[in-house]
């Protein structure tokens, strides 16, 4: 019987150990959680309503378990050991993925080829509206550079042109000077 006391002290020794290490786990967690809040700047409120919109748009797509789901800001340790920036930790449990979620991600899928087939059409058709625009501009440049070649020659033939009467008025001049000359002789 004295055995029996002795044990039950000792469970009940043990369990207030137990509780006071577990207190001591619980308020360092609480503590370490309110420290990591407090350097991402992030209130319990806003953590818990962040992981009630997750877990709404997760739900759309897939079924899970809701007493299960644990999301918590964590530490994410940098490589030398030393804690690092704030991490966003989600651990959701997955019962099913909807089949709606797969229909769709199917839909999604054609759709976005589809898309892509026509982009890639249009990139096409504007490739060769580029391609035409700069061929119809060499054009241009060359019939530009024919024009200009031709004003050079038309320039120079007027030049050729206006020397020859200068030395044609130049000479008849002289030709009415020197008749003016000789009638006054």
């Amino acid at each position: 019987m004295f055995e029996n006391i002795t044990n039950f002290l000792k469970k009940l020794t043990k369990k207030q150990e137990n509780t006071v290490s577990n207190s001591k786990e619980a308020a360092k967690e609480r503590l370490h959680l309110v420290l990591m809040q407090d350097r991402a700047n992030v209130s319990a409120d806003f953590l818990e309503l962040m992981k009630q919109e997750i877990i709404e748009v997760i739900k759309k797509y897939i079924d899970v378990d809701e007493s299960a789901i644990d999301v918590r800001l964590t530490n994410k340790e940098n490589s030398d050991g030393t804690n690092g920036a704030p991490a966003l930790y989600a651990n959701i449990p997955i019962l099913n993925i909807k089949n709606e979620a797969r229909k769709v991600d199917a839909k999604t899928t054609t759709e976005e080829a589809k898309a892509s087939e026509t982009d890639k059409k249009e990139e096409s058709k504007e490739q060769e509206k580029i391609e035409e625009a700069d061929k119809e501009k060499e054009e241009n440049n060359e019939e530009d550079k024919k024009e200009g070649k031709k004003k050079k020659e038309t320039k120079k033939e007027d030049e050729e042109d206006n020397k020859e009467v200068k030395e044609d008025v130049e000479k008849t001049s002289e030709e009415t000077k020197e008749e003016i000359k000789s009638e006054n002789k």
